[in-house]
């Protein structure tokens, strides 16, 4: 058991049984690390998604359904809870739509894409199109995206960059309606990277749903408030 390498020779996971129970998905840009003060109330195996902690990035761009089709084959068997925080709650409602699952604990994930009304968003469409038509190169396009993207979008490499504006493109509200699972949200009352009105929106789209609303707290409440949290996913 510990930390290891699996048997794809490319995905490293923490593992504390040879039956884990509950498995554990990071957000964006973070590790298995997050669940340091969770994974150890629980038989559990808590995944360094690839391309993030020491799991070896693809050579290749992977829209969170793809890398939750890769996933599920790493997955044992033995696992009846899913819980995912942000990027690795998008994985953990694709692979609900795989597997069948007791219960997904999602955490402040991005479920319902929010129109992006910034200025930036319409100069970069605009030079979008000059590129489509050849009138600007690719080169100075992606200039023009590490200019306006993300911090996020900056700091990863060419692939993950992809892989997250396929991320960002994900809108699961038509995949919300059709999980037939019991579902826990987790959402701190002052997110401000996904705002706590995605998490009550989410809530009346999901059939079999319940919102644990966290006073005072912001995106990352698996460092903030861990009991909460396992206390959600033990109910």
């Amino acid at each position: 058991m510990g930390y290891k390498v699996l048997e794809d020779n490319l995905t490293f996971a923490n593992i504390n049984s040879d039956k884990p129970t509950v498995c554990f998905l990071h957000g964006w840009g973070r590790s298995s690390k997050d669940f340091i003060h969770i994974e150890n109330e629980f038989e559990s195996i808590a995944f360094d998604i690839p391309g993030f902690g020491k799991s070896i990035p693809f050579p290749r761009s992977l829209s969170p359904k793809k890398y939750a089709e890769y996933l599920a084959d790493l997955i044992p068997s033995s696992v009846e809870i899913i819980v995912g925080h942000s990027f690795g709650g998008r994985i953990a409602v694709h692979l609900s739509q795989i597997n069948k699952y007791k219960k997904i604990v999602l955490i402040g994930v991005p479920l319902i894409r929010k129109q992006n009304t910034k200025k930036s968003s319409s100069i970069f469409k605009i030079y979008k199109f000059m590129n489509k038509f050849k009138f600007i190169s690719n080169e100075k396009l992606d200039q023009i995206k590490n200019k306006y993207g993300s911090e996020d979008y900056k700091n990863a490499n060419k692939y993950l960059k992809d892989t997250l504006v396929m991320a960002i493109n994900d809108d699961l509200k038509d995949i919300l309606s059709k999980i037939d699972t019991k579902v826990e949200l987790v959402w701190g009352e002052d997110d401000s990277e996904v705002p706590l009105q995605v998490g009550l929106d989410s809530n009346d789209i999901i059939p079999n749903s319940e919102l644990t609303i966290i006073p005072s707290s912001g995106h990352n409440v698996l460092m903030s408030n861990p009991q909460i949290v396992i206390g959600v996913i033990k109910k």
